[in-house]
């Protein structure tokens, strides 16, 4: 496969956390596992759910039952990392490059985070600069259309897969489906839009 193509886009916690707005302990993925431009795009990402989680000191104690609202949340997070690589291909396309630019950024970012041999750090420092621009609209939900399946517990990995589906202004529509070990626990339509934000300086200051 051609490396500046979609499909085998695999990035660790670090770089979710530098392209999602969450944080600890509401960050519901920790990794991208594969990118497919489309169309349709979709992205595939996941977590791993462990018994270290806060939330299952109260849901429920002795029961270690993941709450269906956070597999939503991933879910929503999930998409909300797709528009952020897209809206990077986008950046890449407007500089007159091969919107694979981005996604190659994005692995070179990655393999600094897993202390790999190659690492460019110039172009982090660049791509870093492109998401804290893109950062300055976020989307929302605002209609979730969710079945549960199966319930999931500790000890096991949630897989996501979005699916934007409609895209209208500022509205958009996605399919999202999460499984465990092949099997769904949760499929439906998740709703959005995006709205702006003031553009940040320094990462948590006004800027």
């Amino acid at each position: 496969m051609n490396p500046n193509k979609s499909g085998n886009l695999k990035l660790g916690s670090n770089v979710v956390e530098i392209l999602l707005p969450h944080r600890r302990p509401f960050l519901m993925v920790d990794f991208v596992q594969t990118f497919l431009s489309g169309p349709p795009p979709i992205v595939e990402a996941g977590r791993h759910i462990t018994a270290n989680d806060p939330i299952f000191a109260g849901h429920f104690p002795g029961l270690h039952l993941w709450p269906g609202a956070f597999t939503i949340e991933g879910l929503g997070q999930t998409s909300v990392l797709l528009l952020a690589i897209l809206q990077l291909q986008r950046a890449a396309e407007a500089e007159g490059n091969d919107p694979g630019t981005a996604l190659n950024e994005l692995r070179n970012l990655d393999l600094g985070f897993r202390l790999q041999p190659g690492y460019r750090p110039d172009e982090s420092l660049e791509l870093v600069r492109k998401v804290r621009s893109a950062r300055s609209q976020i989307a929302i939900g605002t209609s979730v259309q969710m079945k549960f399946m199966h319930p999931v517990f500790a000890g096991q990995q949630l897989d996501y897969r979005v699916m934007l589906t409609g895209l209208h202004d500022a509205g958009m529509r996605f399919d999202a489906e999460a499984r465990v070990e092949g099997v769904v626990v949760a499929s439906g339509i998740m709703m959005g839009a995006a709205v702006s934000r003031p553009i940040l300086g320094r990462e948590g200051e006004p800027g």
